[in-house]
């Protein structure tokens, strides 16, 4: 690994965290390229905007996470295959409680601010 691949998970973490703001306030709407596209999540703009409400905080701390975690790989030699790990990993399971956070403020129709 080397400092491209850091630079290329740091930009990838920033996506995640644009994407995650701009799904939760509207500006994306309903889609099949990015954002949670699941049957429930899609079914009208509602439960869009519910889903990635709810989400937003866990999105936004997995693209952070993914962020430091190509900062660190850019960094420092020794530690740079766990920052990816780690990172990816912290993306990952952060983006799938943002999606069960998202499913269970639907099933109540919460819209949070």
């Amino acid at each position: 690994m080397n400092i491209a691949t850091g630079l290329i998970l740091v930009a990838a973490g920033v996506l995640v965290v644009v994407v995650g703001r701009l799904t939760a306030t509207g500006r994306i709407g309903r889609n099949n390229l990015v954002g949670i596209r699941t049957a429930r999540s899609k079914a009208d703009d509602e439960s869009w905007l519910i889903v990635h409400r709810a989400a937003q905080p866990w999105m936004i701390g997995g693209g952070v996470a993914l962020a430091v975690g190509g900062v660190v790989a850019a960094a420092a030699e020794p530690a740079r295959t766990a920052a990816v790990i780690v990172g990816a990993v912290l993306l990952v399971v952060l983006v799938i409680a943002g999606t069960v956070a998202g499913h269970a403020a639907l099933r109540h129709r919460d819209l949070p601010r």
